[in-house]
């Protein structure tokens, strides 16, 4: 039998000047999209253990990710699979956990069983920095970096462009892993 190697484990830490509360409400708010999540919206049928979710944005005609919520702990912890919708790669484990912390809070974000040295490893890797530093950046002002403006501008003018793999026909709820 052929074992996969998992990458290590990988955590990405930022201090945001807000209540737990607020900080826990912004990362599961379902009514809007998430500039932090590449202007994607969470789609789940509640947040609890064992539902299916998925990422959907471009008005929800794009999926960019999909997988089941395995633990919920509000306001502290949210752990679910992720998987991304373009790549061949297996489910991983996204961990984002919250911790009151010198008047503000602590906004972990946490990967593993990442599939070592494929496309998802890479693509988590950058795409786990954008989440928290533009998270951080979002509870606090209300707006994204300067940075990741530019960005999601240019992936607003690409998205006629996405792979036919991402589009949202092909990702109900109930293929979510």
């Amino acid at each position: 039998m052929n074992e996969n190697r998992y990458a290590d484990k990988q955590v990405y830490k930022v201090l945001i000047n807000a209540p737990i509360e607020t900080v826990w409400s912004e990362l599961v708010d379902t009514t809007r999209p998430r500039p932090f999540f590449w202007d994607g919206s969470w789609d789940t049928p509640e947040f609890a253990a064992g539902n299916p979710y998925r990422v959907a944005s471009n008005q929800g005609k794009a999926v960019a990710v999909i997988g089941r919520i395995l633990e919920m702990d509000p306001p502290h912890r949210l752990v679910t699979t992720f998987r991304l919708t373009a790549l061949p790669d297996p489910p991983s484990r996204v961990t984002y956990a919250l911790e009151e912390k010198d008047g503000g809070t602590e906004f972990s974000l946490i990967t593993e069983q990442v599939l070592a040295g494929s496309k998802s490893e890479k693509s988590m890797a950058s795409g786990s920095r954008f989440i928290v530093d533009n998270f951080k950046a979002y509870v606090e002002t209300g707006k994204v970096t300067f940075g990741a403006r530019i960005t999601l501008a240019m992936y607003s003018l690409m998205a006629p462009l996405m792979p036919k793999s991402m589009r949202a026909e092909n990702w109900p709820l109930d293929k979510a892993e």
